[in-house]
């Protein structure tokens, strides 16, 4: 299925989301859960999936038969979100509401940014509370740089995801061969970037990670950094290595401004990054060989559905931010990027694992 049309399924569902949540009647409430950051995650994002809980308690007298039922919608908006994203159900990725600062008001817009178009400035699709009712509301249109008020924006935290590939010769546990203890995992504390976009979503960070055992693929993760949200120092923590039979991974780093479905994100940059290293003809692809790779993919260059160059087209160079190859047996806690707009703090972890199943 093309792209647009699993954008539109997409978004006709957070439109419809929106409207069971009522903003006529429910914008001070809503405005209140999602500037309280007694109940904001690690981006500062209200999951979805907690909001019956937390409405449960504050307001014990709504009927149960109606908080069975948001709490239906909100399974429903996951669902859709997941097959967007993923392709599949993920029950570790969930929709939020995020609180977005442009000017104050004790009545700011709730809606969602659109997908972004070529040479186009971002748009947002918002309601404000009039132009609701009952279970509707009528949306406008707006460039994300002409909104004149705050706005509650619906938004998606992606799940890790892990795909292995098909290797061709017996893995050997890098630990076998190790004279000195290895690290299992490693956390990022620390996210320095000297480089992001201009749009109103500014930024939204992900990393693909290429594991190799030796020579050999074995396996790819893309994650989001949800805490990296501006340009400078960004502090949080998240899993973002998991060294299970790997002796070094390839870390890129991108920016998305586009509404790429996370599962293309990182089937993209997979594909980049090894056509990146044949670019190189050595161990370690720099970001200019990616870009250049990911040029390359645009020429047809591998046989993929329709929905990957749907995404390919939105996916530009610039969202490329940096690139490093970290192996397991030299691991620092303080990483430069190759271009030097990124720089990484690491926690490395020693703990013993109990296979991959496990953490992921």
């Amino acid at each position: 299925m093309r792209l647009d049309k699993q954008e539109q399924t997409f978004i006709a569902m957070k439109e419809s989301f929106i409207g069971t949540l009522k903003p006529s009647e429910h914008l001070d409430q809503i405005r209140e859960l999602t500037t309280d950051p007694k109940l904001q995650d690690e981006a500062g994002d209200l999951t979805l999936q907690s909001l019956p809980d937390i409405v449960r308690e504050r307001y014990p007298n709504i009927p149960k038969a109606i908080l069975d039922d948001f709490t239906s919608q909100i399974e429903e908006l996951d669902r859709v979100a997941d097959c967007f994203h993923h392709g599949k159900r993920n029950k570790a990725s969930l929709m939020k509401l995020r609180y977005r600062k442009v000017k104050a008001t004790e009545t700011p817009y709730i809606g969602f940014l659109l997908p972004k178009e070529p040479a186009q400035p971002r748009k947002a699709k918002v309601a404000s509370f009039s132009s609701c009712e009952d279970k509707t509301c009528q949306f406008t249109v707006k460039n994300v740089d002409d909104l004149d008020k705050d706005v509650i924006l619906l938004v998606h935290r992606a799940a890790r995801l892990s795909t292995p590939v098909i290797h061709s010769s017996p893995i050997v546990d890098p630990k076998a061969l190790s004279t000195k203890r290895l690290p299992e995992r490693a956390y990022l504390l620390e996210l320095d970037l000297q480089k992001v976009g201009e749009y109103f979503s500014k930024p939204e960070i992900y990393m693909q990670l290429s594991y190799y055992n030796g020579d050999q693929l074995i396996r790819e993760d893309t994650i989001e950094i949800p805490w990296a949200k501006e340009k400078g120092v960004n502090k949080g923590k998240t899993e973002i290595i998991i060294w299970v039979h790997a002796d070094s991974v390839q870390l890129t780093l991108m920016e998305n401004d586009w509404e790429i479905p996370f599962r293309l994100i990182g089937k993209i940059l997979s594909k980049a990054v090894s056509m990146g290293l044949q670019l190189a003809s050595a161990s370690h692809p720099e970001i200019g060989h990616i870009q250049t790779a990911l040029g390359d993919l645009r020429n047809r260059s591998v046989s993929e559905d329709t929905d990957f160059y749907d995404a390919l087209d939105r996916m530009n160079a610039d969202d490329l931010l940096d690139t490093v190859r970290l192996q397991r047996t030299n691991v620092h806690t303080y990483v430069p990027m190759k271009k030097g707009v990124v720089k990484m703090t690491l926690k490395h972890d020693y703990t013993p694992k109990t296979g991959i199943r496990n953490e992921l």
